[in-house]
């Protein structure tokens, strides 16, 4: 494994030295903790991460190994054997990790065992556990919990606002036509 790691690295310090003046834009990048080569923060392309990887925008195809990746605003592919962490916006795209922790507005698909996230609302998120601090288009998994979905299919749901329906074994909405009901739960039009 370190013997990996190592040529790895001098791959990557290779691709540093030859290469970076040679890309006027980034298509494609090695990330390694404290080491991005090309060094440049906004990729358009394939960037791979082994344990850590960090950029200002990704847009194309994040491979992750054992990997937190994370970048700020990101659109395209997110193929994540770890954490991926988007700080500002996911615009259109999918993200497959273990774990989705995603601080702004996401369009496309989230998908992981938990997806942590603020404002879904023009997203899909799927996965066990589904927690979102704001807004949520659709959520799918074993629990769902949002401050306001339009749907929930899961095991539990739970959340403060439903816009549309919630299915599942247990169902709980504030504005529900019963703020706990079994099987299904839909809006109740408020006066």
């Amino acid at each position: 494994m370190a013997r990996l790691a190592l040529q790895i690295f001098t791959l990557a310090l290779a691709l540093g030295v030859f290469a970076e003046d040679a890309w006027a834009e980034t298509n494609g990048q090695l990330a390694l903790p404290g080491v991005r080569v090309p060094s440049d923060p906004d990729v358009n392309g394939l960037r791979f991460s082994f344990l850590h990887g960090a950029n200002a925008r990704m847009d194309g195809l994040d491979i992750g190994l054992l990997s937190l990746s994370e970048t700020h605003n990101m659109s395209g592919v997110g193929l994540i054997l770890g954490i991926g962490r988007v700080t500002g916006d996911m615009n259109g795209g999918a993200h497959f990790s273990l774990v989705n922790m995603h601080e702004g507005r996401d369009s496309g698909l989230n998908a992981a065992f938990i997806n942590l996230v603020h404002s879904p609302d023009n997203a899909l998120d799927f996965g066990f556990v589904n927690i979102a601090t704001g807004t949520t288009m659709l959520d799918i998994g074993g629990l769902n919990l949002s401050k306001r979905s339009t749907a929930q299919l899961g095991f539990i749901n739970v959340t403060d606002e439903i816009v549309g329906f919630q299915l599942g074994f247990i169902n709980m909405a504030k504005n529900g036509f019963l703020p706990i009901f079994p099987f299904f739960n839909f809006a109740v039009p408020q006066d």
